[in-house]
């Protein structure tokens, strides 16, 4: 009897110390053999995830003109006595859809109440008037009130691997957005050590993908993509955000047909509609109809209080010659605008 209780004592010991190197070896996967793999709380790396991962609010800005939150889906607005249902980021385009064809200038947008606003951190309140949507906007500072990094996003799944220190107990959890991510990272507390199954991938605001095989990778990532790309955090809604090069590069690649001339609340369009501007290195600006009639012009670009500008100059063409912002600029359409209503625009024929 005495030879079989030693016996099972060795066992229960044997158990406890394999037990024991176990635990020990997750401890050491996760902080001993690589300590720079490991990522603990409030440490600039996880403040990096967390500015990634939170919630962009400069989307919907012609909305609430606010960076630092965003307006739920669904909801509903008036813009210009134009009844719109916004279920998606893409049918903000709408709104601008309606404010672009708007001859005069005063553009107007009414949210039918009650809305529920995202913070940042992913948090909610419910605004129940315009009043108290306006201070919350107040609270936001334009340009970069916000401190998320929205040039670079993680491609999700991620798997990541959690270790609590104070009992050696590991886990593996498995991140499908970002919301999971903030509140991983946001939750984190001082006990607790997090590393990421590497590689991750990363997308840039270009669309090019980034492969991450290490923490060092991700911090160098991270504090060079965040200040790569303008975030659009202010309430130019109009504006594309692009450069003063970019636009002269668009200027010259291709002739532009007028297809549309608002002059002083005026649609002069028909006039123009067969006429064609060939944008030229040395600053002259050819004014043509598709077979004869040249007019040639002069222009140049320049940059104010953020804006690219275009100015057209033509002896003889007053609905053309003044300094325009360029507000707009596709692949296939450039807009410019002119206080009090004034708009033009041109099509792209890289076919001619």
């Amino acid at each position: 009897m005495k030879k079989l209780i030693d016996n099972v004592m060795r066992v229960v010991l044997m158990v406890s110390v394999i037990g024991l190197y176990s635990c020990q070896e997750e401890y050491e996967d996760v902080e001993g053999n690589d300590q720079e793999q490991t990522i603990a709380a409030k440490s600039d790396i996880a403040g990096l995830i967390q500015q990634t991962s939170s919630q962009d609010g400069s989307f919907d800005n012609i909305v609430d003109g606010a960076s630092c939150f965003a307006v739920e889906f669904p909801y509903t607005v008036n813009a210009n006595g134009v009844e719109i249902s916004i279920n998606s980021k893409s049918d903000l385009e709408k709104i601008e859809e309606v404010f672009d064809a708007t001859i005069e200038g005063n553009n107007i947008l009414e949210i039918v109440f009650p809305v529920t606003i995202t913070f940042a951190d992913y948090s909610q309140i419910t605004i129940e008037n315009k009043g108290e949507l306006m201070i919350r906007a107040r609270e936001c500072i334009e340009g970069g009130g916000d401190d998320d990094i929205e040039c670079v996003d993680f491609v999700y799944p991620i798997t990541l691997f959690t270790f609590v220190i104070d009992v050696q107990q590991s886990s593996e959890i498995q991140v499908e957005t970002d919301l999971d991510m903030y509140r991983v990272f946001s939750e984190l507390e001082d006990n607790r050590l997090v590393s990421f199954q590497y590689p991750i991938t990363l997308t840039k605001h270009d669309g090019t993908e980034v492969v991450i095989e290490n923490n060092a990778d991700l911090i160098a990532t991270l504090e060079l993509e965040k200040n790569e790309c303008d975030e659009d955090d202010d309430n130019d809604f109009g504006d594309d955000d692009f450069s003063e090069a970019e636009l002269d590069q668009y200027l010259m690649a291709c002739p532009l047909q007028v297809k549309q001339v608002i002059r002083n609340q005026m649609d002069n369009s028909e006039q123009y509609l067969e006429h064609l501007m060939v944008f030229r290195e040395d600053g002259s600006v050819v004014f043509s109809t598709f077979t004869a009639n040249e007019i040639t012009g002069a222009w140049n670009t320049s940059m104010s209080n953020g804006a690219v500008n275009l100015r057209l100059e033509f002896e003889n063409f007053t609905d053309f010659s003044s300094e325009w912002q360029v507000y707009k600029l596709e692949e296939e359409l450039i807009k410019l605008y002119k206080d009090d209503g004034n708009k033009i625009l041109l099509e792209r024929r890289c076919d001619i």
